[in-house]
C-alpha cells in the first residue's frame, strides 16, 4: 500500500492509539494521532489529505466519535470510517455516516488492517 495515504486515529486511550498507529505504520499507511474529539476536529481543519478516520466513539473530553465522523464527512465527503467502541454496536446502525465499518473493543491488530484496506479497496462492509 501506498505511503500516500493518510489515517487520522481519534483515540483518547494512549495504548490502543500506539496500537493502531504502529499498525497502520507497518502496513506503509501515515498516521496522524488526535486524543480526543477536539484534537481530531482540529486535525481535519489542516491541510492534510486524509483518506480514513479510526474513531473511537466514546472519547473524553470533547467531541465523542459520532461527532467527529459526521464533521469529517462534511468537510472531507470521501473520506472512508472505520468506529471502533467497548459499547453496544446497536447505535452504530442509527449514528454512524453511511458506508462506514464498526470495530468492536476488543479487537487485534489484523482487523484494523482489514478494515482499511477493505475501505480502500471498496470491498469492506459492516462490522468486523
Amino acid at each position: 500500500m501506498s505511503d500516500s495515504v493518510h489515517v487520522l486515529i481519534a483515540e483518547d486511550q494512549g495504548l490502543i492509539a500506539s496500537l493502531i498507529e504502529i499498525t497502520l505504520i507497518d502496513e506503509a499507511l501515515t498516521p496522524t494521532v488526535a486524543s480526543s474529539g477536539a484534537e481530531a476536529l482540529t486535525a481535519l481543519e489542516a491541510d492534510t489529505p486524509f483518506q480514513v478516520l479510526i474513531t473511537d466513539i466514546r472519547m473524553e473530553p470533547g467531541p465523542d466519535g459520532w461527532i467527529v465522523a459526521a464533521e469529517a464527512r462534511r468537510r472531507h465527503p470521501a473520506i472512508h470510517v472505520v468506529y471502533i467502541t467497548g459499547d453496544s454496536m446497536e447505535a452504530w446502525r442509527t449514528q454512524g455516516v453511511p458506508g462506514s465499518l464498526l470495530i468492536a473493543k476488543p479487537f487485534v491488530p489484523d482487523q484494523i488492517v482489514r478494515a482499511v484496506t477493505g475501505l480502500l479497496e471498496g470491498s469492506a462492509t459492516g462490522t468486523l
